[in-house]
């Protein structure tokens, strides 16, 4: 893993047709504002207040066009390839970020695998972009190679449930750089990456993907206790 994923992480630019992307582009778009028309509760909107969706969680179960985007073969290939497997893999935790134009908010320096204390060598994190990403408009910040650091302390901020941050005092020995990035591509990264996001400042959307993928046979991960947890086979 540590070969493919260096300092961190590995970009794929351009697996995506201009017609595929344009399509799914247009997934995105419905989803989104079918959220935005309804305003109701389901169980997979994560709202950040009236009018400002945050994520649909479970997006793969929500919209079965992200499980195949999630599922096209780019992005199998190179996760199995990080995660040095030929059995089968899963989409795990699968969450669907419209970033919405000047209201989109920040994701604070986090680790996914604070969240569920899983095996580095069997689970993969990765965000997939379907517009351009710039500072402006919240695109996703890696601090490099901190994930040979294990586990950092983790603050919580207030908010609906919390949110678990990490201060960024601590990380003054760490390169922390920007990802701005010509649409389509795809970010792999290990578990134990810090990294999170600008807001949206722009007058755009920013949608993206994110997810893990894991081995199918890989149940060490089943202590995480979220309703909307998503798992699909996918090949």
């Amino acid at each position: 893993m540590e070969e493919i994923l260096k300092g961190g992480y590995k970009i794929v630019e351009n697996f995506l047709t201009e017609e595929e992307l344009s399509y799914y582009l247009d997934v995105c778009d419905t989803t989104w504002k079918t959220a935005l028309e309804n305003q109701d509760n389901h169980s997979d909107y994560a709202w950040n207040g009236p009018d400002n969706l945050n994520k649909v969680e479970g997006a793969c179960n929500f919209e079965p066009k992200f499980l195949e985007l999630l599922s096209h073969p780019t992005l199998v290939k190179t996760a199995k390839e990080i995660l040095n497997t030929e059995e089968t893999i899963d989409v795990y935790i699968s969450k669907f970020f419209p970033m919405q134009p000047k209201i989109g908010e920040s994701t604070y320096l986090h680790q996914d695998n604070f969240y569920f204390d899983g095996n580095p060598k069997r689970i993969v994190s990765c965000a997939v972009y379907l517009q351009d990403t710039s500072k402006e408009n919240g695109c996703l910040r890696l601090v490099e190679n901190s994930h040979k650091q294990g586990i950092f302390p983790h603050g919580v901020k207030s908010g609906i449930g919390g949110i678990s941050y990490i201060d960024e005092n601590i990380l003054s020995d760490y390169k922390i750089f920007d990802l701005e990035l010509k649409a389509p591509y795809a970010v792999f990264f290990d578990i134990n990456i810090i990294h999170g996001c600008y807001p949206n400042k722009s007058d755009r959307t920013r949608f993206s993907l994110a997810c893990e993928y894991i081995e199918t046979s890989n149940k060490d991960v089943a202590n995480v206790d979220y309703t909307w947890c998503d798992r699909n086979t996918i090949g």
